[in-house]
């Protein structure tokens, strides 16, 4: 049986200063190793982004949501050379944003460039301010890789009222770190999710196989980022690792 696999968590050159690769660079990459969409979730204000700290605020969104753009458009591009273009085999870009407070990164999916337009708030907003707002909207909010500890992350954070799911692979994640967050998200309960963290398009293997990059599985296609969220709420889907 068919099904179709979605990366989660992604970064581009153009919204994610840590970015190594152009949006529009993933679409084939991924599509070649079997994949049906991917997430752009480029780090956001709070975080490490490439978009403008100061200025016009509609400026720094154009910025921060430049490198979605490029996949977004470079996919409608692909699809239509490959002939997929209003087919189950279609190639989708989704937009989704990855906000970082005190070194705690959560998964934004529900909130587009409109949104954001709308809502300069949103750049101060606290851990719970943001999941309201997300509700509000019938998204999702996911906190990615909670157990992760480097060198610019100076203790570990955990906010169970303020989320919807956890992330419990995360390929750039050491193995127990991963294991952690399995364990947290099935102690409270939670959804979880499985994504890469890719910022680079040469951490993809050129072929399809034991890929251990990460993703969600499904059955049938992804409508949009409110489906998804709905069935990530629903714990539907398969997690890659």
């Amino acid at each position: 049986m068919k099904t179709y696999k979605y990366e989660t968590h992604l970064h581009t050159s153009q919204g994610s200063l840590c970015g190594r690769t152009d949006g529009a660079d993933y679409i084939e990459a991924f599509y070649n190793i079997g994949y049906s969409g991917i997430f752009v979730t480029d780090h956001f204000f709070g975080g490490n982004t490439a978009a403008p700290h100061e200025g016009r605020w509609k400026d720094r969104v154009d910025v921060y949501c430049s490198g979605y753009e490029a996949a977004f458009a470079k996919a409608q591009v692909f699809n239509k050379e490959k002939g997929l273009t209003g087919t189950d085999k279609e190639f989708k870009v989704f937009f989704g944003i990855e906000q970082t407070f005190d070194g705690d990164d959560y998964l934004i999916y529900g909130l587009d460039k409109n949104w954001l337009y709308d809502h300069p708030e949103v750049e101060t907003m606290s851990h719970e301010e943001l999941f309201d707002a997300v509700n509000r909207e019938g998204g999702l909010m996911i906190q990615a890789h909670p157990f992760r500890m480097r060198g610019y992350i100076r203790a570990i954070h955990l906010h169970p009222r303020d989320v919807h799911g956890v992330e419990i692979y995360n390929a750039g994640n050491r193995a127990f770190e991963n294991d952690l967050a399995e364990h947290y998200a099935r102690e409270y309960d939670f959804p979880m999710t499985s994504g890469s963290d890719i910022h680079n398009v040469d951490f993809i293997p050129p072929k399809e196989g034991k890929l251990n990059i990460g993703g969600m599985e499904f059955d049938t296609p992804i409508k949009d980022v409110y489906d998804y969220a709905e069935r990530i709420k629903n714990k539907e889907g398969k997690i890659l690792r």
